[in-house]
């Protein structure tokens, strides 16, 4: 009687060998799919940092060209001495609170109606910035019929700001994005 012996198969070497070069592969994949994540994340921070700041820009702007009166209330300055404030555009009101990030019962720039010369406290208002945003410059300075406004949008916690407002750079899954704008405005109706 012939016996046959089979050999096919994998010696535990080759098994061994062949589950490393897998793990590796898993991990550079894995290692690969966090850092595009990452850069995900990065990117629309950054893109909603700006498209907030654009708003801002946006809303003021309007409020200064096609509003039939002055301002009513104190500008907020140059250089800022004071961290908050309020004033009246037309029939909008403006409170501000600079390096205050908006989360909670905190706000950094917020609109409602205007009473007064005053934004009204009645009245509903809204939150022009984001969760997590924070409002660093800040000021509207009026020359004749023209006004400039300077306005520092940031967002993330303030240990990734330098003192300046801007960013730092992030930490582990921390990211930090920064929106500078400035502009000059004539104003259409008086």
């Amino acid at each position: 009687m012939n016996v046959i012996k089979d050999n096919r198969g994998f010696t535990i070497l080759e098994l061994l060998i062949s589950t490393t070069v897998f793990s590796v592969i898993l991990l550079l994949c894995t290692f690969g799919l966090i850092q595009i994540g990452r850069n995900y994340y990065r990117g629309a921070t950054i893109t909603r940092t700006q498209n907030v700041a654009r708003s801002v820009m946006s809303t003021l702007t309007q409020s200064i060209q096609f509003s039939g009166s002055d301002f009513e209330g104190q500008l907020p300055p140059p250089v800022p001495p004071s961290t908050s404030g309020e004033f009246c555009i037309g029939s909008l009101g403006y409170t501000y609170n600079l390096g205050t990030q908006v989360g909670g019962n905190n706000f950094a720039l917020k609109t409602s109606g205007c009473f007064n010369g005053k934004p009204a406290p009645n009245s509903k208002q809204t939150e022009l910035l984001g969760k997590g945003m924070s409002l660093r410059t800040f000021s509207i300075v009026k020359s004749g019929d023209y006004y400039t406004i300077t306005l520092l949008i940031a967002y993330g916690e303030n240990d990734l700001l330098n003192a300046d407002g801007l960013c730092n750079g992030g930490a582990g899954s921390q990211f930090c994005a920064t929106s500078s704008l400035k502009t000059t405005v004539h104003r259409r109706l008086k």
